[in-house]
Formats: C-alpha cells, structure tokens, sequence
C-alpha cells in the first residue's frame, strides 16, 4: 500500500510510505528556495514521486494533517511577517479575528465557540473543496483517495510509531504546538500498536504561543526565529532573569487533568508583554521565557508520567524543536528514555498523516507489514554525476577548479584537519529542519576562527548563535554527558558536554553554558559521512567535526548542484564538494 502524506501549512512537506517504510520526504521550500513556503506542495509531491519511481496512478491513498484548514493571512504582523504588505482576504479574517481577541470581554469562552460554528459550518467546507479541486487538477490523483487526519493525531503517530521498537511495552505520547485542530497539546497512550488519547488542552492555552510572541517582541520574526532565544537565553544573568520570570511565572500552568491552563487567551499574550518586560534586557527577558517553557513543560510530563505510571516518553510537535527543554524532560528521574520525532513541526506531519492512515488500514488488512521507525532521515533527492559535470560545465564556473578525488572522505578529512571550511554535498538531501552531513557545512570543531568566518562571510548569522557537532555513535560518551543512553542521532536534543567535550569541540558547542545540540552520527545511517569523521578522527584524534546547514542565511539548506553553486559563488566559501568532484576557487 502506498500513502502520500502532505502537510499544507507552514513549510508545506509531501511524503511517501510504501508498506510501511518511508520513501520519499520533501519540503516545498528546498523547490522553491522560499523558507517555510506554506501551501499545498505540488513540486514536493512531484520530486518524491519521482524519486520513488512512482506514478500518481500508484498512489492509493492520500492524508492530509489536518481536519480544519486555517486561512493563511498575506500579510500579518501578528501571524508572522511574510514581508508582502498586501491586503488579501486571509489578512482581513485575521485582522478581523485579532480585533474580536483583543476587544470582546470573555475571549476563552466566546471565540472558540464562534470559530467552531463559524469555520467548521461555513469556512472549512468551502476552502477543503477547493483545495480538493486543485490538488485533483495539479497531481491527477483521484480526491476520493484523499483523507483528513486530525492534527495532534498526525503528531502522535510520528511520534510513536517513528520511535525505536515503538511495538515492545507502552509509550507515553506528548504533542504540544502552537495549535492545530483546535488543539495545542494531548496527551495519549500507545501500546501494542493502538494509540489511545486521555488528554487534550484546547487550543489558546500555549506555550508555544507565548514564546512566539516574546520572540516577535525582541524583534525576530515569529515562527521562524524561537531558537534564536533559545541561544540567547544562556548569555543572561540568572538573578535577572530570575526577576523577570517571577513577572510571567503564573501565565501558564499544568492542570490535573493534564490539560494547559493560561492567565489569558494565549492567542492575546502578546497585550500583555510591555508590563512585565519594560526596561528589561533582551538577554534577560529571552532568559525568563526559556526558563518559564522549561518549568511548564517538564512539570507536564512528570505529572503525566506519574498519572499514567508510563516512563518511556515519545513527543512531537513544533514546541518539541526546544532543544534545552527537552534536555530538561530526558533528566527527569520520572523519565526511564525518551524519543523526540525528528524535525517536530508541521513538517513533520506529512509523515505522521501517512502513518495514521497505513494504521488505519492496517487494523482491517494484517497482511500489510509493520511500520518502521524513521532510520537516517537522508529522504530527499539525490543526484548522478552526469547531472554534476552538466552543471559545472557552465561557463560561469570556468574560473573555479574542479578536481575528481578518489578517496573523498579522507579528502575532506585532511581540509578539516587543516581548518579550512567545506561545503559538503552527498547522496540523498536530508529532510527536516537539520543539516546531517548531506547538505553541510563542514570545519574543525576546535576551530574558532571558522566559526567567525562562517558568521561573516558564509551565512551571516547572529553572533551568539551556537553551532553544533557531528560526533560518532561510539564516541558519543568522550564528549557529552547521556548517563541514560537516550540516542541523539537528529539534533532534537541537547547535552551537557564532558571535561573533554569542552575541550575538544570548542567551537562546535554554545559559547557560553558548553552544551551541545549534537548529531550522532551511526554507520548504518550514513557510511559515507561516519567514514569522513572517522579519517578526521585518525588525523586529530577527535571523534567529532562542527556541523552546520549549508545555506545562506534566510534561504533553505541547498537542494540541487545548482543550489550548492550558488551559495559557493555568493559566499565566502573556498572549498564546495560535490559528490566525487572537488571545486575551489
């Protein structure tokens, strides 16, 4: 059985499940070149049939992750600046629903009563037909094919069913997000393949929302640039910080019931920021939301855990991407292990829709094969040499010196070892929010040097932003602190670093607290790239490399030779490798 998978919101994704394994995952934006192109992602779905050697005709069902479909607004400094002031009729529903939030007393009450009737009867009906009709037209996929799968519920199912042996014992299941089918957060079961949910917080009472808004605050653009505060937020003075959060501490809690409560509205925090922040440093003030998000959520799931007397925990969910609260959840005594779905926001419910619906089926057809767990990640495209040499034969790369190298890893490894910078391009691109070493920037992990030359000259990122290393599997234990094993192979997790660890990858760890957000990097997964640290390694005698996405900054990671060409012309890159093929300038 093949399911399409499709996620059409914020950075719209299109995946492949064949009998149960993942194909093909892609997300609109490495097409497009559009960061977080939202919509539905007619090239995605195209490139992952294509690279599954699949017709649409093959296709026998298609899930959609949602239930409800929001109205994306052209413009809205409060959904998200998309730098096109236009007036469409999404900005004036969102215009019109911001002015009802901040205006009519008893917001909680009244306005998810009002969307319900309002949207489900008269909204919703309408857009799913359209989108039907287009998706029909652009695809020539039959919309009787199409299911609807509920939000949370394509959270969940990433979650359990791309967790490791997700089908020995129970796991409990977190989602949490900004909202997502009137829901921000649930709370399920899973156990012998069946998930059960007995938790769901209403949407308009999430952290998420509040720490979007705190990021619009500090002058970063919402739902793009929350890891920003997180790397801000270790710079700041703990007793100031401490001050500011005594502000907010009680805008968000955990209820019994295992439910979010908060102080307001959560779609209306943003009223309420100028109080409690005026005359506070950003530092402190992104100090104090970091810390709130790192309270709120490990209180939920100790207190789930506790409730349900179930330890080993799988999440999902756009607020799963902070890194430092998840360390937080995984150090619980509480918690026995702990899975974060890899590249956790809506992106990744292409994969999780999929799964429900395969599930679905399954239930009804025992003859269809389990699903796997989600194994490496490197979903997208790959390219052949011929299209490479098509490429690095135009003339305007005449100036550049290409060379063919046997040995590639052991190539780049002496580069590294030498401190020098390289793009790296190989096999499949990755899919998901984080470079793995396909579509890389690649130097010393103790080089500090680099680290001001990549910030400068290559993708012009923000100065206090942390890097983040590529560690082999085996090695893992020199360098970071993970006394209960919980693997660390997709960069959803952060670690305190060894005495080594600090020493070692100087350059590849936050500046200021020495934590890591590493990628463990298994031979299974990537031969290739284990086989380039592990020459580095003979070189230097460091199991690790620094690792960072190959883009410039505002654009997503590289795609084709054509995107790598490009970024390598435009930066201040000296070396690019494209597969078996050296180019320097």
């Amino acid at each position: 059985m093949i399911i399409l998978g499709i996620n059409a919101s914020h950075c719209a994704t299109a995946a492949l499940l064949k009998d149960g394994k993942i194909l093909s995952c892609i997300s609109e934006e490495r097409l497009t070149g559009v960061k977080n192109q939202s919509g539905l992602p007619i090239k995605a779905i195209e490139k992952a049939l294509t690279e599954s050697r699949l017709k649409s005709s093959d296709v026998d069902k298609v899930a959609f992750s949602f239930e409800d479909m929001a109205i994306n607004s052209g413009f809205s400094v409060l959904g998200g600046d998309e730098g096109k002031n236009k007036i469409t009729l999404g900005s004036v529903v969102w215009y019109a629903k911001e002015w009802l939030l901040a205006n009519i007393n008893f917001t909680r009450y009244i306005y998810p009563v009002v969307q319900k009737i309002f949207y489900t009867y008269f909204v919703f009906p309408q857009l799913k037909e359209r989108l039907l009709e287009k998706f029909e037209k652009e695809t020539k996929i039959s919309k009787e094919k199409v299911e609807f799968v509920d939000h949370h519920n394509a959270h969940a199912y990433s979650a359990y069913f791309g967790s490791p042996n997700y089908w020995k014992g129970k796991r409990l299941i977190l989602t949490l997000d900004a909202m997502g089918d009137n829901a921000c957060a649930t709370v399920s079961i899973g156990d012998k393949e069946v998930i059960k949910r007995i938790a769901t917080t209403p949407f308009g009472n999430s952290i998420g929302d509040l720490y979007a808004y705190v990021t619009h605050y500090l002058g970063m653009k919402m739902g793009e640039h929350e890891y920003k505060v997180m790397g801000m937020a270790p710079y700041a003075n703990e007793k100031y910080v401490d001050k500011v959060y005594q502000k907010i501490k009680d805008w968000i809690w955990v209820n019994k019931n295992l439910t979010f409560g908060t102080k307001v509205f959560s779609h209306v925090f943003y009223k309420l920021l100028d109080k409690p922040f005026k005359n506070e440093r950003f530092d402190n003030i992104s100090g104090a939301i970091q810390k709130l998000t790192e309270e709120v959520m490990t209180e939920w799931a100790k207190t789930t855990v506790q409730k349900t007397k179930v330890q080993d925990v799988v999440c999902a969910g756009g607020v799963f991407m902070n890194v430092k609260a998840n360390e937080k959840i995984g150090e619980l005594s509480e918690v026995k292990s702990l899975f974060v779905f890899p590249s956790c926001g809506d992106e990744s419910t292409s994969i999780g829709a999929a799964y429900f619906v395969y599930q679905q089926n399954r239930y009804s057809d025992k003859n269809l094969p389990r699903i796997e767990p989600v194994e490496g990640l490197y979903f997208g495209p790959g390219f052949s040499t011929e299209i490479i040499l098509k490429e690095l034969s135009k003339k305007k790369y005449k100036n550049y010196k290409v060379e063919k190298i046997k040995d590639m890893e052991k190539g780049i490894a002496k580069l590294i070892s030498e401190r020098k910078i390289v793009a790296r391009f190989a096999g499949r691109m990755e899919w998901g929010a984080r470079a793995l070493g396909n579509r890389s920037i690649l130097t010393h992990p103790q080089n500090l040097e680099g680290v001001r030359d990549i910030n400068e000259q290559i993708k012009s990122r923000d100065f206090w932003m942390p890097f983040a290393p590529s560690i082999l599997s085996e090695k893992m234990d020199k360098y970071v602190i993970n006394q209960k094993r919980i693997p660390g192979p997709y960069m959803v997790l952060a670690y305190e670093t060894t005495d080594e660890g600090k020493e070692k990858l100087r350059a590849a760890i936050h500046q200021y607290d020495f934590s890591a957000r590493p990628q463990e990097v298994k031979r299974e997964h990537n031969p290739s790239y284990h086989k380039l640290i592990s020459e580095f390694e003979k070189l230097t005698g460091i199991g690790a490399v620094l690792n960072t996405s190959f883009n410039l900054h505002g654009f997503p990671i590289v795609c084709t030779p054509e995107d790598a060409l490009y970024v390598f012309e435009n930066s201040g890159l000296e070396y690019l490798v494209l597969e078996n093929f050296l180019v320097s300038k």
